[in-house]
């Protein structure tokens, strides 16, 4: 029985109620229940995304199920480590996962999404202009370029990231960006990646300034594993 709603859910073929079905069932795994206004966002999004693919390289995933998976469903696991209220940071948001869904699902956020893509960056402002959202906004800018940049200088709760880069690097841009322990609480490092492999880990293993947290999950319908890496300061 599973398999064939699971053959069922792979056939559709655009983003209509259907469509919805599966990004509300998917977020139910993560624990998030989603309301017709939110599926209707993120319904806009995924078309405006495949509109602009056909001029610009967005994303080499096309098809409406995996589109639904892998980019909404997959930014929507990373709700759950986000509080209300928090000020966060997308880096290489590219089409805007996780930034969008994760403002879309939790309006509390205050969400900054930077790429150094100038297409993309329009993509994303496209996006903000036609939902009429607050307390959000697109950067073009490369993303080791934002801590010279006294707005953006340790001033956020969350640095994300989805695939964006290698795990060392993505630390160290993301390092200048979160919030001072001394002065305020503690930011915190979240980067969304695949299975990871011990060459990638391998790096921070020795180092003595940072903790590092992995929390596994796996995407719903086809199961793949995934983790989310949570990286604080151990001193500042």
């Amino acid at each position: 029985m599973k398999k064939t709603q699971h053959n069922d859910m792979r056939e559709t073929t655009s983003f209509d109620k259907n469509w919805q079905g599966i990004v509300a069932k998917g977020s139910l795994a993560f624990g998030i229940e989603l309301s017709l206004q939110q599926l209707d966002l993120f319904t806009g999004h995924a078309e405006e995304l495949i509109k602009w693919n056909k001029k610009i390289n967005m994303t080499a995933i096309v098809n409406p199920f995996d589109v639904a998976l892998k980019h909404f469903i997959d930014s929507i696991a990373i709700i759950p480590y986000i509080p209300d209220g928090s000020r966060v940071i997308d880096l290489g948001s590219g089409g805007g996962f996780p930034g969008m869904p994760l403002k879309v699902v939790n309006p509390s956020l205050d969400v900054v999404m930077v790429d150094a893509s100038e297409k993309k960056i329009s993509f994303i402002n496209n996006l903000i202009r036609k939902t009429g959202m607050t307390g959000v906004k697109a950067v073009h800018c490369r993303a080791e370029d934002l801590s010279k940049q006294p707005e953006y200088a340790h001033k956020f709760d969350f640095v994300i990231s989805r695939a964006f880069t290698a795990l060392s690097g993505f630390i160290e841009m993301g390092l200048p960006l979160i919030k001072k322990k001394e002065t305020e609480q503690q930011g915190t490092i979240l980067a969304m990646k695949g299975e990871l492999k011990p060459d990638e880990l391998a790096p921070l293993v020795d180092r003595k300034d940072i903790t590092t947290e992995i929390e596994e999950y796996f995407l719903p319908f086809e199961n793949h594993k995934r983790c989310i890496v949570k990286i604080r300061l151990s001193n500042f």
